[in-house]
């Protein structure tokens, strides 16, 4: 039986796949109309105290002697950890040691050893499609981004894990993200999944860290009060960054390294900001078929609020600071939040991880909502975001093999890797207050996030509607809308059509 604590944690990590609104229409907070699942209680940690009853299903088999090999990412702090660890040492942290101790669980009970193949990501796409057409049994599993799982998804290399062909992977079990596995399902059919055998989807998905110090100084309100009380809205985070503002060296303008602006953000805050407030392109019907279905109006009050939130009289743009510098954005990021420069960070959670050099008291909440009328707190997951998949060149007893190891390696990683993960990499070291662990606990059970932006239809339309938001924008939303409506629906439809004859 797993501890207390952890039992919290699985309730938690289940609502955050059940309370995910992928792919879903959550425009308007209130809406209960069909399909529409955005509901996830008063915004507040709604975990109970429950321990799991879910039990492995998968057939008491040994494959000794035998590997599963899976193709991971080789790409810089987005590199997948969490599959494979050679062997224990004096310097292995946390992490490593539970992705040990669960791939020795695994050799145990089943005789089967895990590997993987690790490559730049940038040749994934390639390596997948040269192993399905001529299989050499190299890799049977796949661990990539979102974005390059949808693309391999929509060529027809990958296994429908809804199919007929799989066999005992089980994605209404918790260790699944079972909400992100209805929310990225098109047409009945799903192809990537994610849920306790990974942690980056929780690394990828985005937050506000806080300066504690500035928020003293500029006298501002307990920021954790705000949220539970439902308080803390577009209005407040535009108050407070106002507050925050100071030209140290007087020439009229904010730098990341010199002066304190209220936000340092990168160029993904406005399709946060956007999730964050209740907006999605596209809604699934009751057929499980998506469509454009973009609130415009409320769209259009978002985009003008936020473009007062973005300016640059109290920001500071990372990526352009990153490029006039020279720089990386991570280490732009850094510098502004790290060293005091910034009273709010927007950023994805594993920023926390990259302050842990810097001696910044800070602590971590959600993004805003738009107004206090909105029901709900939403955060969006980057396509960062890693996902696991089978590719089609595994077949027969292979795949069999494949898919219970698989589901095994979940239901393991359960007091193994998310524990240490979230209990140790996050809430303690990283946060540095207990308070910040129930805002990491509503981050990740309101998840929300959008087909269109995964599969880029529309030449990229979830980009081009985030882009209303900057006070650079030449566009409106309702432009940008007709702009994009048809292409989205075109490409929605022949990716069925796609999806159709790979089933034939």
């Amino acid at each position: 039986m797993l501890k207390k604590l952890l039992c919290i944690l699985l309730s938690v990590m289940m609502l955050s796949g059940a309370l995910t609104a992928c792919g879903e229409n959550t425009e308007t907070p209130d809406d209960t109309s069909a399909g529409t699942s955005a509901s996830t209680g008063d915004g507040s940690n709604d975990a109970v105290e429950t321990e799991t009853k879910a039990t492995l299903d998968i057939p008491d088999t040994r494959y000794d002697g035998e590997e599963l090999c899976f193709l991971t990412r080789d790409q810089a702090e987005w590199s997948t950890y969490e599959i494979y660890t050679e062997k224990l040492t004096s310097d292995t942290d946390n992490i490593s040691g539970a992705v040990y101790e669960r791939n020795i669980t695994i050799r145990d009970q089943y005789g089967i050893s895990i590997r993987e193949l690790k490559q730049p990501t940038t040749g994934h796409i390639a390596s997948v499609t040269k192993e399905v057409a001529a299989p050499t049994g190299d890799f049977s599993a796949i661990i990539t981004n979102t974005s390059q799982s949808a693309s391999l998804a929509s060529q027809g290399y990958l296994w429908n894990l809804h199919g007929d062909m799989i066999e005992h992977i089980d994605l209404e079990k918790p260790w699944w993200d079972t909400k992100l596995v209805e929310g990225m399902s098109i047409d009945g059919r799903l192809y990537f999944a994610t849920g306790d055998l990974l942690t980056s989807d929780n690394d990828a998905t985005f937050a506000i860290l806080f300066n504690k110090k500035l928020v003293t100084e500029c006298k501002i309100p307990d920021l954790y009060t705000l949220v539970e009380n439902d308080d803390w809205t577009m209005e407040k985070f535009y108050e407070f960054e106002q507050l925050a503002r100071q030209d140290k060296d007087g020439d009229g303008k904010l730098t990341y390294d010199t002066d304190i602006c209220g936000l340092a953000y990168t160029d993904t805050a406005p399709h946060s900001f956007l999730i964050a407030s209740g907006i999605t392109l596209c809604q699934k019907d009751e057929n499980d078929i998506p469509s454009f279905n973009l609130n415009i109006e409320r769209a259009q009050d978002v985009a003008d609020f936020s473009q007062l939130i973005f300016s640059n009289e109290h920001t500071v743009y990372i990526n352009d600071a990153a490029n006039k510098a020279g720089m990386l954005v991570m280490e732009i990021g850094k510098t502004a939040f790290g060293e005091g420069h910034a009273l709010f960070l927007s950023e994805v959670m594993q920023a926390v991880t990259r302050m842990r050099g810097y001696d910044v008291d800070f602590g971590i909440m959600p993004f805003p909502k738009y107004d206090k009328q909105q029901t709900h707190f939403y955060s969006l997951m980057h396509h960062y975001a890693s996902q696991v998949s089978i590719p089609k060149s595994v077949m027969d007893e292979e795949l069999e093999m494949t898919c219970a190891m698989i589901e095994a390696m979940a239901y393991y990683s359960v007091d193994t890797l998310t524990e240490q993960y979230y209990e140790i990499n996050l809430k303690t070291k990283g946060a540095k207050d207990e308070k910040s662990g129930p805002m990491i606990d509503m981050i990740l059970a309101n998840r929300a996030c959008d087909l269109s932006y995964y599969y880029g239809w529309g030449d990229g339309a979830f980009n081009a509607i985030a882009s209303t938001l900057l006070p650079s924008s030449k566009r409106s939303v309702s432009s940008q809308a007709k702009k994009c409506e048809k292409a989205v629906n075109r490409a929605i439809e022949s990716l069925i059509e796609e999806m159709n004859s790979f089933d034939e």
